[in-house]
């Protein structure tokens, strides 16, 4: 069984029962899911992601639970980030067996210019860290027009 199967329950439930306390309203629990991705494809989930820059670089850091280091896929341009990842389980139920698998992809465009060769990327307990040098911003010149 998908763990993310449980979190949609429960997303369910804690939106009826805010809906019956509140009334109808677009109430969201947890971070991006399918329904709100309705120009995306179907099945893929969008890794919940946080961006923040530092003096001299950007660290990028992005939510893929159950993922090995070899699902991942990453593309890293100066001004943005492609992420993907597939991950397969084995599944076990005592009666059914078979495999589960679940999709991330999510494209960012990031605050400012990095280098890309400049990339450190780490992956450890379902936290991928991308760090990124941020390249020297040149000052403006002014020209004299003849």
């Amino acid at each position: 069984m998908d763990p993310f199967d449980d979190i949609s329950e429960f997303e369910k439930t804690m939106k009826k029962m805010l809906e019956n306390f509140f009334g109808k309203g677009s109430i969201e629990v947890f971070g991006p899911t399918q329904r709100r991705q309705r120009n995306k494809t179907p099945g893929v989930r969008e890794p919940i992601t946080e961006i923040n820059e530092t003096k001299d670089e950007v660290i990028v850091t992005i939510e893929i639970p159950g993922a090995t280091k070899e699902d991942i896929s990453l593309d890293v341009s100066s001004n943005g980030i492609e992420i993907s990842a597939k991950t397969q389980r084995l599944t076990d139920s005592g009666e059914v067996s078979g495999t589960s698998s679940t999709e991330f992809k999510k494209f960012m465009s990031l605050p400012t210019d990095v280098d890309p060769d400049s990339v450190n990327a780490s992956y450890k307990n379902g936290i991928l860290e991308i760090k990124l040098k941020k390249l020297k911003q040149t000052k403006s010149k002014k020209v004299t027009i003849k």
